[in-house]
């Protein structure tokens, strides 16, 4: 059962922030809200208005750097929230600089400073601020595009001229928003309740940023506007636009501005140089124990390459464990055998075996490349080519086209690559008659027969289908072929390893072989057998090899 701890969810830290944020400017609020008696003043025109420049113009600054900022790092990231941010920003900032300049009180500009004026443009920044803000936080945080930023900047431009032109002499387009000795309009404040609304659902969107993103900054923007919402909350009631509910307005609409700013300037500035910075530090970290890295590194491709020799070794062993001994009597058949793998497992195997009394199998096979998978290829051979796999209707009367037909149906119940193939002899010798039946599955390197008085013969009257997988398409008809033997005969069977023709060596040529053959027909086997390695090392010397070489030989 899971405890009470295990089911409690981790605190995030970041929403006591936007609480705290929330719960703070909420006292502060209701404070002045209390003590209105004992806090209420007008201040002074000419002190209200040095308060009320250094806090517009320190706002004002904070828009046009935040401007400034989204519109160059537009260029590198062409987020399109940060278009919005272009034109709000932009516009926001000089509408502010009018509304300042245009205060009650202040020196003229192009028209007399009013407090119709001032408020109709402190109206306006608001309202655009709001819906441009509400636009951010409807475009996915992450959406991209190429939209030329220019005619954002222009658009801006133009608005922020046309307002200031309407505003300034057609004021009497605008209803009245304060009325003077009355206080705000109903107008004046249905207009600051629709800001804080715009504020409220422009905060929960960056809310929701906050948790698909988990980024810290969206908080923060999330904290400037509930900020901005307490803005227009002192802005319904001031009754003088010198009162103390004015200012405080204005210092709410400040700090609204820094948490605003502390967000965009993070995200785009600050955040960019610090994983860079992380980035470099990393790069140091890495560069400093590069040696260590790099020597452990060894160590442990060492220790792995070590284990795999260690695995191949014990494979090749179980490999050369299936293969005949090198020297093999059956009956009054000699045999003599060499398996030199290219690398540490072959592509290459042989089989002899007493099938019954009278007869005698043997087959050597050469399966498509070389290596593990040709190893392993050998393995399932083996198991299918030995006596004790092999069904009794083909051993009660055994012929070697039936073996390789045996062998071709169950390659293609396997599930072995399709440009896997093997290429395969086999042989069956009766003593009796000592009549040698065999059939090619394939094989490119044919036997050769030399008698006992040195005459050559090449076992090529059987020409068979290679070992693959066409089973669904096309079934061989393997054909056999037989040659009488007389006692000192002698046959090699081999894989086209040992007579290939490489680039720069050939181990033995085929004609060189054969006279080896006729030349040592007297010699025993092993003799033979040596003469043959002593030319495969002089024509190799120190050339690896290129192909698995194979080999053994019969003699009756």
């Amino acid at each position: 059962m899971l405890s009470t701890k295990e089911n409690k969810r981790k605190l995030d830290f970041n929403y006591i922030y936007l609480f705290l944020t929330t719960v703070g400017s909420l006292v502060v609020f209701k404070i002045a809200g209390l003590f209105d008696a004992s806090i209420y003043r007008i201040l002074g025109t000419n002190l209200y208005l040095s308060y009320h420049t250094l806090l517009e113009f320190a706002s004002i600054v904070i828009s046009f750097i935040l401007f400034t900022i989204t519109y160059y790092t537009y260029s590198k990231n062409h987020r399109i929230r940060l278009l919005v941010f272009v034109s709000v920003f932009f516009i926001t900032g000089t509408i502010d600089f009018f509304h300042t300049m245009s205060y009650n009180g202040m020196p003229v500009f192009f028209t007399a400073s009013s407090i119709p004026k001032a408020t109709t443009f402190w109206m306006i920044s608001r309202l655009i601020l709001a819906f441009g803000l509400l636009i951010s936080g409807c475009i996915p945080y992450n959406l991209k595009g190429n939209l030329p930023r220019k005619y954002f900047l222009m658009g801006s431009i133009v608005t922020a001229i046309g307002l200031f032109y309407i505003v300034t002499y057609q004021i009497d387009w605008f209803p009245p928003l304060f009325i003077a000795g009355q206080g705000l309009t109903p107008l004046k404040i249905l207009l600051e309740y629709v800001v804080m609304f715009l504020f409220g659902i422009t905060a929960v969107l960056y809310v929701r940023d906050y948790r698909r993103t988990h980024n810290r900054i969206f908080i923060i923007f999330a904290s400037g506007l509930i900020l901005g919402i307490f803005t227009e909350a002192a802005f319904t009631i001031y009754k003088s636009v010198y009162d103390t509910y004015n200012l405080l307005g204005h210092v709410y609409k400040i700090l609204s501005s820094y948490l605003l700013f502390r967000a965009v300037f993070i995200y785009n500035l600050d955040t960019p140089y610090y994983e860079l910075e992380k980035a470099r530090e990393q790069i140091k970290l890495y560069a400093e124990n590069l040696e260590k890295i790099v020597a452990r590194r060894t160590a442990e491709i060492q220790k792995a390459n070590e284990k795999m020799l260690e695995d191949l070794e014990y494979a090749k062993r179980i490999q050369q464990s299936l293969l005949p001994p090198k020297e093999l009597n059956i009956y009054d058949v000699k045999f003599v055998s060499q398996y030199i793998p290219c690398e540490k497992l072959s592509g290459d195997f042989y089989h002899i075996h007493a099938i019954d009394e009278d007869n005698i199998g043997m087959f050597i096979a050469d399966v498509a490349g070389h290596g593990i998978s040709a190893a392993m290829m050998t393995l399932f051979a083996d198991r299918v080519m030995k006596p004790s796999k092999i069904p009794a209707r083909f051993l009660s009367n055994p012929s070697p086209n039936k073996m390789i037909k045996h062998m071709y149906m169950e390659f293609n119940k396997s599930d072995f690559p399709n440009e896997m193939h093997i290429v395969m002899f086999y042989a069956i010798y009766n003593r009796k008659t000592r009549v040698l039946a065999y059939c090619s599955g394939g094989m490119n390197s044919l036997p050769l027969l030399v008698r006992k008085n040195g005459e050559l013969e090449i076992l090529d009257k059987s020409m068979g289908f290679p070992i693959c997988k066409f089973g669904d398409l096309f079934e061989p008809d393997f054909q056999k072929a037989e040659v009488k033997l007389d006692k000192g005969d002698r046959v090699l069977f081999y894989t086209d390893g040992l007579t290939e023709d490489y680039k720069d060596h050939v181990p033995v040529p085929l004609e060189h072989l054969e006279k080896i053959l006729i030349e040592n027909l007297h010699q025993p086997l092993i003799s033979l057998n040596d003469v043959i390695l002593d030319e495969i090392r002089e024509n190799t010397k120190d050339i690896p090899n290129e192909d698995d070489i194979t080999y053994f030989i019969m003699e009756v």
